[in-house]
């Protein structure tokens, strides 16, 4: 037996060679669960029909799971060690044969026989997810506010309809699924799934299933994972809204610092308690170059979503268009050029002058500021021009996003 480097998964039972290509792989993702994997397994097969594949990702189990999922007609993955849930699933999903890609937590917690109606909604979605009904007494008083909370924030930051987005049972069509380039390593593979099937327009749906008691040790650590997930869908609306939290504050940021700066660079504005001179100025120019900075990253981080292959923002492709893009790298050029002839300027002046006491601060200040936006102006401009192609070859398709129970 091979074994392969830790960061990779060994495996440990492959199919024959002559078994026919399933139409549905179903993926249990399992850290130390010998105590609920014959249960859920037993289940599974007792469900499942032709068509079916089974795959348990030991996730570098110390307790005998892979003994278990051996027991069983499924092929068996394992980690080396522990490397966390969305990992497990990223494993099975490179393994994985079937058309649909079906995930089920191997903790007894979620009803095998849900599987089959899932897969007959995918034959019209893209994702299918179980709703726990949110009255159970199988679930902890705070896993059930942790839950409620995440899909209000869910809902509030993304802009995602229905509830129970962090459900561990639902299905996607296998190529849906790999177009989403998941990252998570994680319980916030959940999260990550939901938010990108809604910036992909994928078509969703969902249905209610009783939610059973786990068997076996719990995994979940609600403050640590749940700080996880929290940071997961923060980061991903810092990315996936750019226009929202980079783009709008930093032009609302550089209008204020150049308003301030035009102001100061007149005279010395003088309050009851202090003063605002040429210091105050510098600040303020220097927080317009901030500004900036801000609105680059804002474009940057759309360009990203592009480049991971969501659609683009509409102001996005204005934005990247040949005539704004050549337009900004040509007022760069002459914003550089006459920034640069005027710092020689002053330099001159002051040397002719004797080189005595130097008074021209705001000039200088301001001089020097107009260079480094001609420079950003070009950079950015041949930063776009970078992913322009793509840009332009983009055909916007409407969302197909179809969130909510079927009738």
């Amino acid at each position: 037996m091979t074994v392969l480097p830790a960061r990779q998964a060994l495996s440990v039972t492959q199919p024959a060679a002559t078994a026919p290509i399933p139409l549905t792989t179903v993926l249990l993702p399992a850290y130390n669960e010998a105590v609920a994997l014959p249960t859920v397994l037993a289940e599974l097969f007792s469900v499942l029909g032709d068509g079916y594949e089974v795959i348990v990702v030991d996730d570098g189990s110390t307790d005998g799971t892979t003994s278990v999922a051996q027991a069983f007609p499924c092929r068996v993955l394992r980690h080396p060690e522990n490397r966390g849930k969305g990992a497990a699933i990223r494993t099975g999903l490179a393994q994985a044969r079937g058309e649909n890609i079906v995930v089920m937590d191997a903790d007894a917690s979620y009803p095998a026989s849900a599987i089959p109606r899932i897969v007959e909604l995918l034959r019209t979605h893209d994702l299918v997810r179980c709703n726990r009904r949110r009255n159970t007494a199988s679930m902890p008083p705070v896993n059930r506010l942790g839950n409620w909370l995440f899909d209000r924030l869910l809902s509030f930051s993304h802009g995602l309809d229905g509830s129970d987005h962090l459900s561990g049972l639902y299905g996607l069509r296998r190529e849906a699924l790999l177009r989403l380039k998941l990252e998570s390593e994680g319980f916030d593979i959940e999260a990550e799934i939901s938010i990108k099937a809604r910036m992909r327009g994928l078509r969703v749906t969902s249905f209610p299933i009783e939610y059973q008691p786990r068997l076996g040790e719990k995994k979940l650590q609600p403050w640590r994972d749940g700080f996880l997930i929290l940071g997961r869908i923060v980061v991903m609306f810092l990315l996936y809204n750019p226009l929202l939290t980079f783009v709008i504050p930093g032009v609302v940021l550089m209008a204020l610092m150049l308003s301030g700066a035009f102001l100061l660079g007149q005279t010395a504005i003088r309050t009851p308690f202090f003063g605002l001179d040429v210091h105050s100025f510098i600040i303020a120019i220097l927080g317009g170059v901030a500004s900036f900075q801000l609105i680059v990253f804002g474009v940057a981080a759309a360009l990203y979503g592009v480049e991971a292959g969501y659609r683009p923002a509409r102001w996005l492709l204005r934005v990247s268009s040949r005539p704004i893009r050549l337009s900004g790298a040509l007022l760069g050029v002459l914003a550089v050029i006459f920034a640069a002839v005027y710092i020689v300027a002053l330099i001159s002046r002051w040397l002719s002058e004797g080189a005595g006491l130097f008074y021209a601060t705001r000039e200088v200040v301001l001089a020097a500021t107009l260079l480094v936006f001609g420079m950003q102006l070009l950079s950015a401009a041949l930063f776009l021009s970078i992913f322009s192609g793509r840009l332009e070859r983009w055909q916007p398709s409407p969302p197909r996003n179809g969130d909510g129970p079927p009738e």
